[in-house]
């Protein structure tokens, strides 16, 4: 454990603060969260706490650049919610929707944006097919840690308004997951992804991230039965919908 995690590694204090800015205090209350809360429920394994900055934070924080100014976003598997709570904290701009499919984890999400006063924040528990109704016509859709490249596509470009993107936020292998997976992409309505470097010259290595433009509209897939659980979660302070895997 780190004695102040609210505060960046000193080491990664530069980096944090241009990427971050005049939101780094907020960041920090939530890497505070990541590493009671988060690990005490679960969500964040206690060996990631040293290196939440590093390897979490940071390397979502430098993603945000990505996202048009007042974009809705899709969260998709939000967890303990990276990459979607730091880009609400990040980008105050964009529009933000949780989703995640277990109740622990929806619990945790809403208690983060109320603690956060993050009002640019939406979540919803369920998965990602079940929904389309609430949160589809997204601007952009991400997700980070959740699937391959192919159940990915299926999961969130349906979510996504036709010439809207999916940015899945991938590792060391992001390429040879699109050379893997090009053909289920194309079959789920995406167009050619591409493998964006994000944070260049501030962390090493950058954050890689596949991003595929959404072409076409898909036909309504039949209903599988599978539950989703209860509906959305609210967060009644606010009276917004409030509420990834981590």
């Amino acid at each position: 454990m780190v004695e102040d995690v609210s505060r960046p590694p000193e080491e990664f204090a530069a980096v944090a603060t241009e990427v971050f800015g005049d939101r780094l205090g907020v960041m920090g209350r939530f890497a505070e969260l990541l590493a009671t809360d988060g690990v005490v429920r679960g969500l964040i394994g206690p060996r990631e706490t040293p290196r939440l900055w590093e390897r979490h934070l940071i390397n979502c924080g430098v993603v945000s650049h990505l996202f048009p100014i007042g974009a809705s976003v899709v969260d998709v598997g939000s967890g303990a919610g990276l990459p979607g709570i730091v880009l609400a904290v990040a980008r105050p701009d964009l529009r933000i929707t949780l989703v995640e499919a277990l109740a622990r984890r929806t619990a945790f999400l809403d208690e983060v944006v109320a603690e956060l006063s993050l009002d640019n924040v939406t979540v919803l528990r369920g998965r990602a097919e079940d929904v389309v109704g609430e949160a589809g016509g997204a601007d952009i859709v991400t997700a980070r840690a959740v699937a391959s490249l192919d159940k990915l596509a299926g999961w969130c470009l349906p979510l996504a308004k036709v010439g809207g993107r999916l940015l899945a936020l991938k590792g060391a292998l992001a390429a040879e997951e699109v050379e893997e997976h090009r053909a289920a992409i194309t079959r789920a309505g995406g167009g050619e992804p591409e493998v964006r470097l994000c944070g260049v010259g501030l962390i090493d290595p950058p954050a890689r991230v596949v991003e595929i433009v959404k072409e076409r509209e898909l036909k309504a897939p039949k209903k599988t039965g599978r539950k989703s659980g209860d509906a959305r979660s609210r967060d009644r302070d606010r009276g917004r919908g409030t509420t990834r895997r981590g």
